[in-house]
């Protein structure tokens, strides 16, 4: 035994408990400080979310629907998601438009309006033209069927109260004209579901864990297209992408202390067996 672990050893059960303690905070804390990026396998879902979305034709047209908190700003879970959203407006003039009914209320527009504000790069990108932002709606599922039905009729102004009819992306846009459906879940994916499902377009999904397991049956079927599966998904996303947010520093993080979770119990019991061994 080496001259360290025998004065570990000779410490007070309350001190090694406290070097026990300060290494948690450590290998957890660095990396929520700093995201390091640690090895991840990325599962076949996220290849295909990501392989997805990079093959999209130029000049397609994306609708995504907010369905999370502003919450989600401030973990990070979305970011990766709308930078690459914006890269596609940039590399395939590839058009967004930006729109949540969350039953949460007006803040699903805020995580919205925080994502534009904050979270993504515009340079090359024009409001209006490139992408848009339609803010917060009442009635959640009436929106989803006004969207299915008439993408016109979903509201008369955007989020700032400029008039859809004075927002080029807008003009002579139908619903027909979307190539790609996409919603963040923190509820029922049913919804989306009733509203979207008939009309055989490309779905795209972002939920947490248990709302995938949820949607199972749908994307077994083929009505949800592609899908990332809570925050473990988003995390080997932004391996791919390269985008790093707290969403990878929590995984890293998550990785760093269950492996000193499982140093510890080695350790713990080739101590105690040695200890026995001595009696």
């Amino acid at each position: 035994m080496s001259d360290m672990s025998k004065k570990i050893l000779n410490l007070s059960q309350d001190a090694q408990d406290s070097i026990v303690y300060l290494l948690v905070i450590l290998l957890s804390g660095v990396p929520i400080l700093h995201p390091l990026g640690l090895p991840l396998k990325i599962n076949d879902s996220t290849t295909e979310f990501y392989n997805y979305l990079n093959d999209m034709p130029r000049g397609s047209v994306i609708l995504w629907n907010e369905g999370y908190m502003v919450s989600s700003y401030v973990s990070g879970s979305e970011i990766a998601i709308y930078k690459v959203f914006f890269d596609m407006m940039r590399e395939k003039d590839v058009k967004v438009i930006f729109v949540s009914s969350c039953v949460d209320g007006p803040l699903g527009g805020a995580m919205i309006e925080q994502m534009l504000k904050y979270g993504v790069d515009k340079t090359g990108t024009t409001y209006g033209v490139n992408y848009i932002n339609l803010g917060w709606l009442p009635g959640f599922e009436a929106v989803l069927a006004a969207i299915a039905q008439d993408i016109q009729s979903v509201t008369t102004a955007d989020a700032y109260g400029t008039p859809i009819t004075q927002l080029p992306l807008m003009q002579g846009l139908t619903t027909d004209d979307i190539d790609l459906l996409g919603f963040s879940c923190g509820v029922s994916v049913d919804p989306w579901m009733r509203q979207w499902g008939p009309l055989h377009k490309p779905i795209l999904m972002f939920g947490s864990e248990t709302m995938v397991a949820q949607a199972m049956n749908y994307i077994q079927s083929g009505t949800v297209t592609i899908y990332l599966n809570g925050g473990r998904g988003n995390a080997e996303f932004e391996k791919l992408t390269g985008y790093y947010t707290l969403q990878t520093s929590i995984m890293d993080a998550t990785n760093l202390v269950s492996i000193y979770g499982i140093v510890l119990i080695v350790l713990s019991n080739v101590m105690y067996r040695r200890r026995v061994e001595k009696k």
